[in-house]
């Protein structure tokens, strides 16, 4: 079988999700309009100044997803980030929906990247980012988010 992709979606009529999935693989839809879209928008980084905003953009969701609270210090931003974390292991396997140019970057290759790591190997790397953005929050004076086991005594 091979290996899931990103599409781009469209909203012309007409346009199917399971028309542009692989039929046995299926896909998801990862734009805003999801729980896995991202946060950072592209015509905010055209503002800024970026030259190339799309990467800008997917850069920004990188490191807000690895966990660093540096541009979105709010309980919201976290909650968001979660929702996120706790559905990865839905993307595996499937190709990835999202509206931006496929000969442009997209917060979709990450995830796509991420999604199909060995589950062992993604695991460990949720519990990373969690542990990350707790750190964060208790450094800042916000409680943890994450529920942590005391070790025996």
């Amino acid at each position: 079988m091979s290996t899931p992709v990103r599409i781009q979606r469209r909203r012309t009529k007409g346009w199917t999700l399971a028309g542009a999935a692989d039929l046995y693989r299926g896909g998801m839809i990862v734009d805003r309009s999801s729980r896995y879209g991202n946060p950072c928008k592209v015509t905010l980084m055209q503002e800024m100044g970026y030259d190339d905003p799309h990467a800008a953009a997917a850069a920004n969701y990188r490191t807000w997803l690895a966990g660093s609270r540096s541009d979105a210090p709010t309980d919201k931003a976290d909650q968001q980030r979660e929702r996120i974390l706790a559905g990865l292991h839905d993307l595996r396997g499937k190709d990835l929906a999202c509206t931006c140019p496929l000969d442009r970057a997209c917060h979709a290759d990450y995830l796509l990247r991420l999604a199909n790591m060995p589950p062992v190997d993604l695991t460990a790397w949720v519990s990373q980012v969690r542990a990350r953005v707790d750190r964060q929050r208790i450094r800042d004076g916000e409680p943890p988010m994450y529920a942590h086991e005391e070790a025996p005594r």
